[in-house]
């Protein structure tokens, strides 16, 4: 029997989603005996790990079988997506703690903010479908103006556009690009063919354990 490398690539390729790739660094801040990140780091802000820039790349999802095999052996959480990642894709070379964001599919997302305390947003938005807040006697909604959002994920109102005050908590709701995470134990080569460059197969985990 033989497999060609090649051949799952090109299906992979054609029945795949794209991606954004970020690949995690341990940050240089970090103590080398107990691992402990500097809380007052500028460039990772105490969490121990940064991310390069977003590079393009392509996937596969595995569903079915698979994922009924690592529930039970209890390796499956709830959001979890198994990749079969093709070797000609930069994802690759996925390792610990990178992030991955799916650019070909979309899902809801409402919030509760506070204007200019806690409204950067800290995902990949698609689109802002609503925007409100309680009225002045609390007893109606306002529907606000669309905001804008920033590359850095900051949200504001041009002038002339009606957007919360100050300290105001407001309701923002639409749709963003899912993101996950990579765990180290969780990547797996395909040790067969001699050692041919076949898919990698990889649980991409929804749990967030930096904050970003």
């Amino acid at each position: 029997m033989s497999v060609s490398p090649g051949e799952f690539n090109r299906l992979l390729r054609a029945m795949g989603q794209g991606v954004n790739w970020r690949a995690a660094s341990l940050c240089p801040c970090r103590d080398r005996n107990s691992g402990a990140a500097r809380i007052d780091c500028p460039v990772c802000a105490g969490r121990g790990v940064i991310w390069a820039p977003p590079v393009a790349a392509w996937t596969g999802i595995t569903r079915m079988r698979i994922v009924r095999e690592a529930v039970a052996f209890g390796a499956w959480l709830s959001g979890d997506e198994i990749l079969t990642i093709p070797a000609d894709s930069p994802l690759y070379a996925a390792a610990e703690d990178d992030r991955v964001v799916m650019t070909d599919s979309s899902e809801p997302f409402s919030l509760l903010l506070t204007r200019g305390v806690d409204d950067a947003l800290v995902f990949t938005v698609v689109t802002i479908d609503s925007c409100g807040w309680l009225a002045a006697d609390g007893q109606s909604i306002v529907a606000g103006s669309l905001p804008m959002v920033a590359g850095d994920g900051s949200l504001s109102w041009p002038i002339g556009q009606v957007g919360p005050d100050a300290g105001m908590q407001y309701s923002l709701r639409g749709r963003r690009r899912p993101e996950y995470f990579i765990f180290k134990e969780l990547i797996r080569d395909r040790a067969h063919f001699g050692g041919k460059a076949l898919p990698r197969r990889v649980v991409a985990r929804r749990l967030d354990l930096w904050g970003r």
